[in-house]
């Protein structure tokens, strides 16, 4: 695919019947540049489990780009949906959570030792239906692998949630609220509170995929937008370094702080850049299956990359070029496994119609205010 730096974005014609859209408007985005972006991020995310290398956490901060794209199209959602954007999303979060979850607990249930002890221990599988936090996974000592990822699905599922709420006061307040929200984990951080912190840690992400969506970046000019962006990276990227350096974490998602102005930096710049993308039909129909099994490739991916370490671990050292691509080729395998077993789940979740390998299979067209769209294509 071909990225022609433009000021605006013009849809990928899906043949004679393409219409044009203007520029900002979701749909174009959601099967062009967010996409591409998108998958990008999720590469990086599998590539860092599988190798393990710290430098690529830095040199990407993907969570933030997930984040920061997703808040652009549940903006989007909620301009077009209303509140009804909110069940359309928790659906589409869940339905492929609770399909790893199932499995999860029914891998997990032989080895789970001790068993919990009367009506709240029991109560902690309620995460597994509502993951308000991290749901539980027993005693296995490789069961890590099913729960060090669901993070991520916790802190989606809270901002979702707050969305409502949260673009009616960045409306009101935009800019103020930007500035909130990146100074909240940085208070958090220096008051020693860790209750809620991926969430403050992500939230100014999220508001600047609100902000990509009102074009409310592209009303700042490009010199002093620099000028922002340098001093989040520099103060960013100071203190991830120096937390890394001094032993202090070995993981961008647990440096309070730092985590939140790096992924700013690299989020401001990416959201802002507005590219005409042109390519090849299929390798526009490969990004949108990425983006279309998503949940899948990040749920599954931990722990294929746990069984092919567990595998190779007795044969070769772990950073041996050996090792590393035939964890990766493994990892992708399984994976790629996972999403024919498990990833026609999305296409429930969305309403589209469920297929193995046909991104954009959708239901029936329909006609709204004379123009042609085919359901279950909202983001």
């Amino acid at each position: 695919m071909t990225i022609i730096w433009a000021p605006r974005v013009l849809d990928l014609r899906r043949g004679a019947a393409a219409r044009t859209v203007r520029p900002g408007d979701s749909a174009s985005d959601r099967d062009g540049y967010l996409d591409l972006l998108r998958t990008l991020a999720l590469v990086r995310v599998v590539l860092y489990h599988v190798t393990g290398w710290i430098w690529l956490s830095l040199l990407v901060p993907a969570m933030g780009l997930m984040f920061g794209i997703a808040g652009s199209l549940m903006a989007a959602s909620l301009d077009r949906n209303g509140p009804q954007a909110v069940v359309r999303r928790l659906r589409r979060l869940l339905l492929p959570f609770w399909a790893f979850g199932a499995i999860t607990l029914i891998v997990l249930s032989a080895g789970w030792r001790p068993l919990p002890s009367g009506v709240s221990g029991w109560g902690e599988l309620l995460w597994w239906v509502l993951p308000l936090r991290v749901p539980p996974v027993g005693g296995p000592s490789w069961a890590w692998a099913f729960q060090i990822g669901l993070w991520y699905v916790v802190t989606y599922l809270w901002l979702v949630l707050l969305s409502p709420v949260l673009l009616w006061v960045f409306r009101r307040w935009p800019w103020p609220s930007i500035v909130v929200a990146t100074a909240l984990p940085v208070g958090m951080h220096l008051a020693r509170v860790h209750a809620g912190y991926f969430v403050a840690a992500y939230l100014s992400c999220w508001l600047l995929g609100f902000a990509r969506h009102d074009r409310l970046l592209h009303r700042v000019p490009w010199p002093g937008y620099a000028c922002l962006v340098a001093g989040l990276a520099g103060v960013g990227g100071t203190w991830v370094v120096g937390a890394i350096v001094t032993g202090r974490a070995v993981d961008l998602n647990h440096i309070a702080g730092g985590t939140t102005l790096w992924s700013m930096a690299l989020v401001a710049v990416l959201l802002r850049i507005r590219p005409r993308l042109v390519g090849a039909p299929s390798l526009r129909r490969a990004l949108q299956l990425v983006n279309a099994r998503a949940v899948t490739i990040y749920l599954w991916h931990i722990p294929a990359s746990l069984g092919m370490f567990l595998l190779l671990a007795p044969l070769l050292p772990f950073n041996s070029a050996a090792s590393i691509a035939l964890r990766l080729t493994g990892v992708c395998l399984l994976t790629a496994g996972a999403v024919l077993l498990f990833g026609w789940v999305e296409d429930v979740a969305a309403r589209r119609t469920p297929a193995l390998l046909r991104p954009g299979s959708v239901g029936p067209r329909r006609s709204v205010g004379g123009r042609h769209l085919r359901a279950g294509r909202r983001p």
